[in-house]
């Protein structure tokens, strides 16, 4: 198997304890949009919390509080299993997705 160098770039170019930078993008990419998800379902329980307060027995504004919580749980529990499917399948088929292998080309 033949390898594919690009001479126009220096492989070491942003390496990392031997990583290179495709390899660090798409981990550091996970790993953001996990944490992002995070966030957004915080605060969208938030504002949901905030509004079902303010509702004050408005059965229209509560019925608005409680879909939006519940779609944020929802949202919450999506992102969970999308990790749970990330991680068997590296165990099932041994691929790791998660840790990107990308050789360096010396």
């Amino acid at each position: 198997m033949a390898d594919i160098i690009n001479p126009a770039i220096d492989p070491s170019i942003g390496t990392q304890e031997g990583r290179g930078i495709l390899q660090l993008f798409l981990t550091n990419f996970i790993s953001l949009a996990l944490g992002i998800a995070g966030a957004i379902t915080f605060f969208m329980l938030l504002i949901g919390s905030v509004q079902w307060i303010m509702a004050g027995g408005d059965k229209e504004a509560t019925e608005k509080a409680r879909k939006r919580i519940t779609n944020a749980l929802i949202g919450l529990a999506l992102v969970f299993m999308i990790f749970a499917i990330i991680r068997l399948v590296e165990d099932i088929f041994g691929i790791p997705i998660t840790k990107f292998n990308i050789p360096v080309i010396e």
